[in-house]
């Protein structure tokens, strides 16, 4: 493992982040450490074992509040690093780890933990041991980053005007994990709570900003059609609700590339389908679930009211009837506060290298449950970019994804840098 030339630590050998052009050094006075030489050194010193967790955290994935075995391996971690660790958070598998002085001032760091329900297609030879659970959006990488800066952290413990408390989140996919979190006080006494996801799209050595809101809610839907069964040699008889969902789901599409009448950007997908048990069976009923991203309330309340109407006309229209039902376990958008996005900025640029940070045009309609975080205490999210060098990057939640390691030592930098930053200032 080498330093390339910029001073960023590579996990693959001569590779080198793709960081903008003459990237100068900042020269500030730096307590945690001395210069970003030094910083990056302590980064070599421990990539290697992070891309080893890394990895093995990859082939244990647990989906939401099933994550026994990561929680007891992250544990460990940060025991090993002197780390006092709180356990029996969300369920039983968060846990929350704490470094620093004497000060009062608690900056926190958000790592998920849980893996998806998905069968894993990489051909890596440490894939998921576990038939159909993978981890498909990165949450690997997440706490690996998370374990590694930890331990340098805690290894500079005396340098810190601060304390970092390290929270280890389950139940970010589906499970809302983020909110149980903060009930249960993990928040309590923090002044900025910050969250580092791997984001595909953006290339390998930048990191992602987005002030205000930054991504979007998400409502999830489940509609019934009923028909009237019969046999299959005899559709006539019947009325087949297979055939009704497929026009919704026609419907559904054409409502979300429609905007205009939501008041805002939507999406809207469907992504279950489940009608009949035979082949020669015209079934009662066909469930259709989906998911419904909006930015703002305006159009959340606009978009639930024309998937309803748009399901319950279709269905007229064959003579079925319908039922939509919306969770009530939704997502609220997360909000970006814009002068923690300021800090993180520049602590980022200053700690890595100029124009690190690469301002986002446009929010992202992707989900997330650290909204929850921001709406206790401000901070934000930000996006690592995981993008390979060469070749295609598949998306998140493809089969065939898996965390760039050569994004790992930048992660690093970016925590260490978010904590210097704000240590630095807490310091003056």
């Amino acid at each position: 493992m080498q330093p390339n030339p910029k001073g960023i630590v590579c996990a693959s050998p001569g590779y080198a982040p793709a960081l903008p052009g003459a990237l100068s050094l900042r020269r500030s006075y730096i307590m945690l450490f001395s210069s970003r030489s030094d910083m990056f050194e302590a980064i070599e010193a421990i990539l290697p074992e992070t891309v080893l967790l890394r990895r093995e955290l990859h082939r244990h994935p647990e989906i939401r509040f099933q994550e026994r075995w990561t929680a007891n391996r992250i544990a460990a971690e940060l025991s090993r690093a002197g780390i006092v660790v709180k356990r029996g958070y969300c369920g039983g598998t968060g846990l929350v780890g704490e470094t620093g002085g004497d000060s009062a001032h608690i900056i926190a760091l958000r790592a998920d933990m849980d893996g998806l329900e998905i069968q894993e297609e990489t051909g890596v030879d440490y894939a998921s041991e576990i038939p159909k659970r993978m981890h498909a959006c990165g949450h690997d990488g997440h706490m690996a980053m998370l374990c590694g800066a930890a331990g340098i952290l805690a290894r500079r413990a005396e340098a810190l005007d601060c304390t970092v408390r390290f929270i280890f989140q389950p139940a970010e996919e589906l499970g809302m994990g983020g909110r149980t979190m903060v009930e249960e006080g993990v928040l309590d006494n923090v002044e900025a709570a910050f969250c580092l996801h791997g984001w595909p799209s953006i290339a390998l050595g930048r990191v992602g900003l987005k002030s205000g809101v930054a991504m979007a809610a998400a409502d999830w839907f489940h509609i019934t059609i009923r028909g009237r069964g019969c046999h299959g040699a005899d559709p006539g008889s019947g009325v087949n609700p297979i055939v009704v969902a497929a026009q919704v789901v026609t419907g559904l599409q054409t409502l979300a590339d429609t905007a205009s009448e939501l008041d805002g950007p939507a999406v809207i997908s469907v992504g279950h389908i489940h009608g009949g048990e035979a082949k020669n069976i015209i079934p009662e009923t066909t469930v259709i679930a989906g998911s419904l991203r909006t930015l703002s309330s305006e159009t959340r309340d606009r978009a639930r009211d024309a998937i309803e109407h748009t399901a319950t006309n279709i269905a007229d229209n064959f003579g079925a009837t319908v039922s939509t039902v919306f969770d009530e376990r939704a997502y609220m958008p997360l909000y970006n506060d814009p002068a923690m996005c300021d800090r993180a900025r520049r602590a980022i640029n200053a700690g890595i290298a100029e124009e690190t940070v690469l301002e986002m045009d446009a929010p992202s309609m992707a989900s997330e449950d650290f909204a929850y975080y921001l709406q206790r205490v401000p901070g934000a999210i930000l996006w690592l970019g995981t993008q390979w060098t060469d070749g295609d990057t598949p998306p998140l939640h493809s089969p065939r994804y898996d965390f760039n390691d050569d994004a790992l030592a930048v992660g690093m930098g970016a925590w260490l840098s978010l904590v210097q930053g704000f240590s630095r200032q807490w310091r003056l």
